[in-house]
């Protein structure tokens, strides 16, 4: 069994929408990880399965999405515990110094000025058809219930979603937060590995376009092969979004691990390579963190689903 930790942006500065990691907090959970279970990367212990068979207890420690922080916060403290992780990029917010459509939604409705955005699509629940916000209190409200809908729309409604917030609050710049293929090449001279998160961000499991996924999975790796030297063996679905189509394609294009979220232990004897589940860790207290290390709060939730 093997506890895959999922991490995204580790940083002292709060955020009322998408909050990172504080600092403090995930050198308490780097520390705790290390100190009771076998760290490996996840790329090494999955494709070498000679651990596996073994009664220790592995924990890799991974990123998603190629935040700056990431080098700047992060990896100090990896280092600091001697610990080798794996960080997954999307490859259009390197190159560009983007971040991700998720960060962008968030950024738009609380940084904007601007009051009309005519959202009244008929995919949408009708309460969140509208045409006007007046103030950043009703933003802030009305993103915190979009967003999860959003995931669960069809990839080209999400994108007509992202280009009216883009042309109706274009009064905002978006801030530089992600890393460049210099720190990335840090990182990996010092022994973490980079992988695939798609060029896009995209949520591969919503698009039916199988051109489009098949650019996402080919294009990214290719950047990467090109900046970095080497071919990514791993894709990490965005936002945990995958189906029987998208792993079919992401084998075609040459990966062998494919990581989902999924809030459980990976069981080599019984997991697929292409569905391997992680444990996100949030900014929450260090109880629940703990609890969520130690998979109790993954338990509870079995036992209810049952």
């Amino acid at each position: 069994m093997i506890s895959n930790f999922l991490f995204h942006r580790v940083n002292p500065q709060r955020d009322a929408l998408w909050d990172p990691m504080d600092v403090p907090l995930f050198e308490k959970c780097v520390r705790f990880i290390s100190r009771n279970y076998s760290v490996t990367q996840l790329e090494e212990l999955v494709l070498s399965k000679n651990d596996l068979k073994s009664n220790r207890k592995f924990a890799t420690i991974v990123f998603d999405d190629g935040y700056k922080d990431n080098i700047e916060y992060a990896a100090p403290i990896l280092d600091k515990y001697k610990v080798k992780a794996s960080f997954y990029i999307v490859t259009d917010c390197i190159e560009k110094n983007i971040p991700t459509w998720t960060y962008i939604l968030d950024y738009s409705f609380s940084s904007t000025k601007q009051k009309k955005i005519d959202l009244n699509f008929s995919f949408l629940p009708p309460d969140l058809r509208i045409e006007e916000l007046s103030d950043g209190a009703a933003r802030m409200k009305y993103v915190r219930e979009l967003k999860p809908v959003m995931k669960k729309l069809s990839h080209d409604d999400r994108m007509k979603i992202m280009e009216t917030v883009s042309l109706s609050y274009n009064d905002i710049e978006l801030p530089k937060l992600m890393m460049d293929w210099n720190d990335l090449d840090q990182l990996k001279n010092v022994g973490h590995y980079i992988g695939s998160h798609t060029v896009t961000h995209c949520m591969l499991g919503t698009m039916s376009n199988e051109e489009e996924i098949t650019n996402e999975l080919t294009q990214s790796a290719a950047e990467i092969k090109k900046h970095l030297g080497h071919f990514p063996v791993t894709i990490s679905y965005p936002v945990g979004s995958y189906n029987d189509t998208t792993i079919r394609l992401s084998k075609e294009a040459g990966y062998k691990i494919g990581l989902a979220v999924k809030g459980k232990k990976f069981d080599a004897s019984k997991d697929d390579l292409f569905e391997i589940p992680r444990i996100e860790l949030y900014n929450e207290s260090w109880f629940k963190s703990q609890l969520r290390i130690k998979d109790v709060i993954g338990k509870i939730n079995g036992l209810i689903k049952r």
